[in-house]
């Protein structure tokens, strides 16, 4: 399972087509994916600098996200 607290790092997979499998919100917000060859392909990319995305796409995702989070906010209140 791939984790990171990187928020950017978690839309970037989620607009290459990566499986969120768990959102959690606290104490941290960590966003778990699915294992798979190209999680990891994705992750040496982001991380060298040569990810490329659609940026509609990215938005979108970014929005997404947002409201996931918003809605795991409040009910953990």
């Amino acid at each position: 399972m791939a984790e990171t607290t990187d928020f950017f790092l978690a839309v970037y997979l989620l607009a290459m087509g990566e499986e969120l499998t768990d959102l959690q919100v606290q104490p941290a917000e960590v966003f778990r994916f699915a294992d798979s060859p190209s999680v990891q392909e994705r992750l040496d990319a982001y991380r060298t600098n040569t990810a490329l995305v659609n940026p509609k796409i990215f938005a979108r995702e970014i929005m997404k996200l947002r409201q996931q989070l918003q809605t795991r906010h409040q009910e953990a209140n």
